[in-house]
């Protein structure tokens, strides 16, 4: 059985955008944490001028983290599919850095990808309900 076809479906999606973009911010934030200065790993999300703002920067972006994850979990546990789930959690941690953080680049991608991927999954619901 060829599953080729599938496959490379899944990766031109908004999923596999998702997986794409999510896996490059996460490597760039290593790499800024292991070997850029203190507060490279959170100035995508908002700039302090002292030490006591990037720790109030630091919480925030924990919290949205955190935050995010215990969504996914959650729907993940009411037996929520994990692509469907990480869509409407991810649509949740997007809204939720529009809030926390001045908006800029990095929160309006957040969002726009957010939306995309959110839509996509509402479609493929509607078409999965639809198919006898």
């Amino acid at each position: 059985m060829n599953n080729k076809p599938a496959v490379l479906r899944e990766f031109l999606s908004m999923y596999g955008l998702f997986l794409v973009c999510y896996t490059v911010v996460h490597l760039k934030f290593e790499w800024n944490f292991w070997t850029g200065d203190d507060f490279a790993v959170f100035a995508k999300y908002a700039r302090g001028d002292s030490p006591a703002a990037h720790l109030a920067v630091a919480r925030l972006v924990y919290f949205s983290k955190a935050t995010w994850m215990i969504v996914l979990v959650w729907l993940c546990a009411v037996r929520i599919p994990f692509r469907r789930a990480l869509a409407i959690s991810f649509v949740y941690y997007a809204v939720a850095l529009m809030f926390l953080f001045p908006v800029n680049l990095y929160t309006a991608l957040n969002l726009l990808l957010a939306a995309g991927f959110g839509l996509e999954e509402w479609r493929l619901s509607r078409q999965h309900t639809r198919t006898p």
